[in-house]
């Protein structure tokens, strides 16, 4: 059985740059969750092994996730460089895939951000080009208006489960934007 370092490694979430408590012996992980001022305000719990239809079950869901009262919590300012491009995602591992090859990348957790994170985004806007790079589902689509740019992958495909020609064809859909 691979340990949950390797299967982070797998799904290109480089320990070297992202936090991240694990623990082997409950096979789980949590990533932190910072809010827009670089503070953690709550994290992501990840089961590899649960099942994803136990939506946000705090013992027994393949997610969990829990951001104090009335907060902004996203995953990657940690990360964050001083890019010209902004990938924004729904999931922590679909903005990994980016962060992996060192381009800045949040993920919002949610395909409909709450309006603190909504009004920082149009500010970041300002700044920097954003894509949005949806989940390809009806819910994952709605995210897209906040971008610049909004890539909507295939149905069914999300960042994470693309293969390693798809996602090199993603990025170069982006020469010139």
């Amino acid at each position: 059985m691979r340990t949950i370092a390797q299967h982070l490694e797998d799904r290109w979430y480089d320990t070297n740059l992202h936090r991240a408590w694990i623990s082997e012996e409950q096979r789980c992980v949590a990533f932190p969750l910072y809010n827009l001022s670089g503070q953690i305000v709550g994290y992501q719990r990840y089961r590899p092994d649960s099942d994803k239809k136990r939506k946000n079950d705090p013992r027994e869901g393949r997610y969990f996730t829990r951001i104090k009262e009335q907060k902004v919590g996203v995953w990657g300012l940690e990360a964050w460089r001083n890019s010209a491009i902004l990938f924004i995602t729904e999931g922590v591992f679909d903005a990994a895939r980016f962060t992996w090859h060192r381009y800045s990348a949040i993920a919002t957790l949610s395909n409909d951000p709450s309006p603190q994170l909504t009004n920082w985004l149009w500010v970041v806007r300002q700044q920097r080009k954003v894509v949005v790079v949806c989940d390809g589902d009806a819910a994952g689509r709605k995210l897209g208006k906040f971008g610049h740019v909004a890539i909507e992958l295939p149905e069914g495909k999300d960042v994470g489960s693309l293969t390693k020609d798809e996602f090199g064809g993603l990025l170069n859909t982006l020469d010139g934007v």
